[in-house]
């Protein structure tokens, strides 16, 4: 097996993965969920596994992703315009990393995501 092939299919796995935790994270915060420290968990999985791979900003939107999370777990609430825009950015992570292994440019929603979650 070549490290190309392996590379691709590491991708398409974390393509899966990453679907499957930013759909947790998405369906906790559209819920109302309190369990903030879960969803901050599903960011940091997918934080570290994007770094791991060489995806820079990918990990670097599930950072502030974790971030915020973090925060939320720690105040106990968080506010609705940010739950919609970490909601917003998981979405957008999934893409990307779906065009990642697909071998696509990244999708322009990943850098909207990253300006949304550094402005505040």
């Amino acid at each position: 097996m070549s490290e190309e092939k392996s590379d691709s299919e590491l991708l398409g796995a974390f393509a899966k993965e990453a679907r499957q935790r930013c759909d947790v994270i998405s369906a906790g915060l559209d819920t109302g969920t309190s369990d903030f420290e879960a969803l901050r968990q599903e960011a940091h999985a997918l934080h570290g596994t994007a770094s791991t791979l060489g995806l820079r900003r990918i990990g670097e939107l599930a950072g502030l992703m974790e971030s915020d999370l973090s925060d939320a777990a720690k105040a106990g609430e968080i506010r609705p315009n940010r739950a919609s825009q970490i909601s917003e950015a998981a979405e957008a992570l999934a893409s990307g990393v779906k065009a990642a292994a697909n071998g696509e440019e990244e999708p322009p929603d990943v850098g909207r995501s990253l300006s949304q979650l550094f402005a505040l």
